[in-house]
């Protein structure tokens, strides 16, 4: 930058450096000349982050509640099984010495609740009726603290002691039995024998899943052990609980060892991952709709700023600045207008996701039977996205530049003489 100087009387005295306001300075000022039109530009820039953060947030948060609430039905967030069970779940692969094992997970930080759990197929048989069904040995003081199945008794109560069994609502219809029934079990041993087991039906279950609900029956893990001879510490499963069903995959990283794999939620319930997925396509496409919307809109107010300007781009170029240089000055303009833009919609879904995450959103009276039925919350809860932001300002700045250079590239056509002239 070059001095400026002084001439007083016959001497000649340096001021300084010259002032110099540089592109991003004279580019802000600029966007001003015309509020209005720039804080509807801004404005839309604004609603489309809006409603991408709020959207794909309150999906979050919808499909965590879903996650979660299906995964506390029957197969938690994680399971600690034998490497070849899940593949072909044969009663000789277990895990050995659960407790300890259980203990250890309940131990970690990121770990809510762990439980040992048994399973096999077996014949349920009254009389002269008898219906395949999986047989869940389960530790029904710890399944009670974290399951939502011993909440949904049909008739009778939960599993409280040996000789019980919790039997799906289905099935109880299917074998002509109720509350107070004597149900037999039939199956193959750990040792290729018969497993044979009685117990009482104390309690039927109705999930509203038919696949549970006619061939699920729960008995109390040590019934199980004694009938399909395992050991008094062996299981096939753990179940474990994490404190965020968001941190699960991580979680289940952490807790696989030797002589077992971890398996989370998407591993346990393929179809939900899959569902997920489906709807998360449907939001994106909803986004690129609002954001080619708001592109059209700036490359709208850019088009017009270049014709309003258009004398003032002739002088700029009378005078030696070349169009290449009036054309980035547009694109700063345009990057500060997104800058604008995404802040407020920033700023706005922030402070709006946060207090809603916070309180929640009632659900409609209309839903009160749904949701007792299956031991949801009453209230839905939005959990910010900041995937959603980062991806919503990308696409706006991308989109903003594009929108700017379309109408910026007319300037490299303008003769100097003719755009003086011409009339805003």
């Amino acid at each position: 930058m070059a001095d400026t100087s002084l001439t007083v009387g016959s001497q000649t005295r340096s001021v300084g450096p010259a002032p110099r306001i540089g592109v991003w300075r004279i580019a802000w000022r600029n966007l001003w000349r015309n509020r209005r039109r720039t804080w509807l530009t801004a404005g839309g820039i604004a609603f489309a982050i809006w409603m991408l953060v709020f959207a794909i947030s309150f999906q979050d948060g919808t499909f965590r509640i879903m996650i979660d609430n299906a995964a506390r039905l029957y197969s938690g967030h994680i399971q600690l099984q034998h490497p070849r069970y899940q593949d072909n779940p044969r009663m000789e692969y277990t895990l050995r010495d659960v407790g300890a094992l259980t203990a250890m997970v309940e131990a970690h930080a990121q770990a809510r609740f762990a439980s040992a759990r048994a399973q096999g197929f077996a014949l349920a048989s009254v009389g002269e009726r008898s219906f395949g069904a999986q047989v869940l040995g389960v530790e029904a003081d710890r399944e009670r603290a974290w399951s939502t199945l011993p909440g949904m008794q049909a008739q009778g109560r939960y599993l409280d002691g040996p000789g019980e069994a919790f039997v799906g609502s289905i099935l109880a219809r299917n074998l002509g039995i109720g509350v107070g029934a004597e149900l037999v079990l039939l199956g193959t041993s750990n040792r290729g024998g018969v497993a044979a087991h009685v117990a009482t039906v104390v309690g039927t279950f109705s999930t509203g899943q038919a696949a549970l609900d006619r061939s699920v029956v729960e008995i109390p893990i040590a019934d199980f052990r004694a009938a399909w001879e395992l050991a008094a510490d062996e299981a096939h499963a753990v179940i474990v609980i994490a404190r965020d069903v968001t941190t699960s995959k991580t979680l289940a990283r952490e807790l696989a060892g030797p002589g077992r794999v971890s398996l989370d939620w998407t591993d346990l319930m393929p179809e939900s991952e899959q569902m997920i997925e489906l709807k998360s396509v449907g939001a994106q496409l909803f986004f690129a709709v609002i954001a080619v919307i708001v592109t059209f809109s700036v490359v709208n107010t850019f088009m017009m700023m270049v014709f309003e300007r258009t004398p003032e781009f002739g002088m700029l170029m009378a005078i030696g600045m070349r169009p290449g240089a009036i054309i980035r000055q547009l694109m700063v303009e345009a990057l500060w207008l997104c800058t604008l833009g995404v802040g407020l919609g920033a700023g706005i879904s922030f402070m709006m996701v946060g207090i809603l995450g916070m309180v929640g959103i009632p659900l409609p009276a209309a839903y009160a039977e749904l949701v007792a039925t299956y031991n949801m919350p009453d209230r839905l809860y939005p959990a910010f996205s900041v995937y959603a932001l980062t991806v919503g300002a990308t696409i706006m700045f991308v989109g903003t530049q594009l929108a700017a250079l379309i109408p910026a590239l007319r300037i490299r056509h303008m003769r100097p003489v003719d755009a003086v002239r011409a009339r805003e």
